[in-house]
């Protein structure tokens, strides 16, 4: 009797619990660099005194570093959530696709058990010829 095994897929493993915490240290590096005492020191030139436009141009800097560093750590977790989502996806794809297979060796197998059945009672040598 033959033996055929089909490998059933494994379900994907899932790291959602760093997810979290890289979002919270992206918002954390973001809320860190809005600060425009650190964009005022770019800006500094030996000999020369900080005026107002060294403060403007630093607070629009640190303004605009916030912002994409808000932008980054939402990006950052709409892109974890698609490909949990993606990898989801391909572990149920793997799944019916294991099914397929399963149903289709079970109608082969019930097939090759008729044919055996009528060959035993000898059936299939009047339909043969």
């Amino acid at each position: 009797m033959n033996s055929v095994r089909i490998a059933q897929p494994s379900l994907p493993q899932y790291g959602d619990q760093l997810t979290p915490s890289m979002f919270n240290a992206r918002m954390a590096t973001a809320q860190a660099s809005g600060d425009p005492r650190f964009a005022m020191k770019e800006l500094d030139r030996a000999g020369m005194s900080r005026g107002a436009g060294q403060r403007h141009q630093a607070g629009i800097r640190a303004a605009s570093s916030v912002a994409d560093g808000v932008a980054d750590a939402y990006s950052q977790q709409a892109q974890d959530a698609a490909s949990t989502a993606m990898n989801a996806m391909q572990a149920q794809q793997g799944q019916e696709q294991f099914a397929q297979a399963l149903g289709a060796l079970q109608r082969q197998n019930a097939y090759a058990n008729a044919m055996a059945m009528l060959q035993r009672t000898g059936l299939l040598r009047g339909l043969i010829g």
